[in-house]
């Protein structure tokens, strides 16, 4: 939709793009920040340690979230790969023409990098990598795992819902083809190009779907919040309604994302489904190991 923010002309460098999927990421993690500090202090944990938590959690996220993308889109990747090795590794493998093949190679693997770092990524993958990098983090700082994690929550919905907008902008994550009157027609050619998204037909606006769907999520999480019963409480009902949510909107998706049992679940509908059945599971721990501590205490 919108995919470029604007470039900045440099001399003897040449532009550099500003994407608006990289300026919401930014925007998102702020949000979140803000978001979890407040929390924490409910909380009584230090808001630093929260600050940091989150950068931990933002960079494993990220390399998670574009690990992931490779595995389930590896049949776009590769021929992209193939491409931009077949045609010398583009400007920087021309610039390293005096290398041979080599310099094809170090071009295409910097074409691709480039290209992966302009994409979105897969959700799961981010979140997985975050929330191991996160619980490393707290084991080693001494940090409250539960208690953190409820204030987590909340962050990381009103962060999801900013990334789905850079999303929204860059292309990806789009629809299957859809005659419903909000139905979105992408026509920016970048974004053809760097997501594959489909040209002049009229899509599944699945990005706002996400969009709401977070913002909701986010919205019922504080309200929760001062309802909740036990630590790990607030954490684990996002991980439930997410995985709800996300199984869902699956089904109007329509960019590749791998698929399982002949096609018949997506790859994220089988993570959902993993994720929803172990948020029943440790709901029910939980509120066993509270129920258990009050009743050895009274």
């Amino acid at each position: 939709m919108f995919p470029i923010l604007f470039r900045i002309p440099l001399p003897g460098i040449g532009p550099v793009t500003i994407h608006t999927y990289g300026v919401l990421l930014v925007v998102a993690f702020l949000v979140a920040i803000t978001v979890a500090r407040k929390l924490a202090r409910r909380e009584d944990i230090d808001t630093d340690r929260i600050v940091d938590l989150g950068v931990y959690a933002i960079l494993g996220g990220l390399v998670g979230a574009k690990v992931l993308l490779l595995i389930v889109d590896y049949d776009f990747y590769s021929r992209q790969f193939s491409n931009i090795m077949a045609d010398g590794g583009g400007n920087v493998g021309a610039a390293l023409s005096g290398l041979g093949g080599a310099g094809a190679f170090l071009g295409t693997v910097t074409e691709m990098a480039l290209s992966l770092l302009q994409a979105g990524g897969v959700f799961y993958g981010g979140l997985i990598a975050g929330v191991l990098v996160a619980l490393w983090y707290m084991r080693r700082t001494g940090m409250p795992i539960w208690r953190s994690a409820d204030v987590a929550a909340p962050a990381i919905a009103v962060a999801h819902a900013f990334g789905r907008v850079g999303c929204f902008a860059a292309g990806c994550c789009y629809g299957i083809p859809t005659e419903l009157p909000w139905g979105v027609t992408f026509t920016d050619s970048y974004s053809g190009t760097l997501v594959g998204v489909p040209l002049n037909i009229a899509l599944h606006p699945t990005q706002i779907y996400s969009v709401l769907g977070n913002l909701a999520i986010f919205a019922f999480l504080l309200w929760f919040y001062r309802r909740k019963q036990f630590d790990g409480q607030v954490f684990w009902v996002y991980a439930l309604t997410y995985g709800i949510f996300r199984f869902t909107v699956e089904f109007w998706r329509g960019d590749p994302r791998g698929s399982i049992f002949d096609g018949s679940l997506s790859t994220s509908q089988f993570v959902a489904i993993l994720m929803v059945t172990v948020a029943l599971g440790m709901l029910a721990r939980l509120r066993m190991n509270k129920t258990d501590a009050a009743e050895s205490n009274a």
